[in-house]
């Protein structure tokens, strides 16, 4: 959801009681047309970032349950593309690597508990695709951990290496006050100390969709498996194949 208005067609109810669910992406959450001016092509967006107004109310249902999930929508074109006219410019911006030190900034100014910024990346994410052991910090299930370390005077994000390998982030003139210092997936290292182990090979994920009725976990496709060895633990939800990502 992008916009107030789409907010009265959802409901306000726990997600086991949904048919329809509901989700918001993060830079919808973090931008809004102000933005256009200094960013231009580069949050160009389908749908598209709206008004102040829009941003603040989907920041509001993310406090009730009318909003179950949210989502990043990675969307990594290369900067020559983004330069483009506005007609030939592709939609989409490069989100994963900073997804969650940007959602953490709402957490540091008072937008939205970290409880329910990990249930709406986490836990909701986990429970409405049924996925095996994981999503929670629990005994028995696989340890997909973020360790956060804070930055109270705030952190550059163009001090810092960019990993996608369009190379750029609508976040460079940003600092963020959280910084991930490790990653753990399937319970192996996959990121730590500013460097990507490129030896964790992660599993693939075991989910049933209930919506479809169906009963026993699913394996991932074989054509999606190189995003269970991505380096960091996200959520993918635009393909409805979310990774566990947990804040300790």
């Amino acid at each position: 959801l992008t916009t107030a208005r789409e907010l009265a067609l959802f409901e306000d109810k726990p997600l086991a009681d949904k048919h329809i669910t509901a989700e918001v992406c993060l830079h919808h959450l973090l931008f809004d047309d102000r933005d256009y001016h200094r960013l231009g092509h580069q949050i160009k967006c389908n749908p598209a970032i709206k008004t102040r107004a829009d941003r603040d109310a989907l920041r509001q249902a993310l406090l009730s349950d009318r909003l179950d999930v949210i989502g990043t929508d990675h969307a990594p074109h290369t900067w020559a593309q983004k330069q483009l006219g506005y007609r030939q410019a592709p939609s989409g911006m490069p989100l994963v690597q900073h997804a969650l030190p940007a959602l953490l900034e709402l957490v540091a100014d008072g937008h939205l508990p970290l409880t329910t910024l990990v249930a709406k990346t986490s836990h909701r994410v986990a429970d409405l695709f049924a996925i095996a052991d994981r999503g929670y910090v629990r005994e028995g299930y696989w340890a997909d951990l973020v360790l956060i370390k804070p930055e109270p005077a705030g952190k550059p994000v163009n001090s810092q290496p960019i990993l996608a390998r369009c190379g750029w982030t609508p976040f460079a003139e940003r600092s963020f006050r959280h910084s991930v210092s490790t990653t753990l997936v399937s319970g192996h290292l996959a990121w730590h100390n500013g460097q990507v182990v490129n030896s964790c090979q992660g599993l693939p994920l075991q989910f049933g969709r209930w919506a479809r009725g169906l009963t026993e976990p699913q394996s991932l496709p074989s054509h999606w498996a190189w995003l269970s060895r991505l380096p960091f633990c996200w959520i993918p939800v635009a393909l409805k194949v979310p990774l566990t990502l947990v804040v300790n």
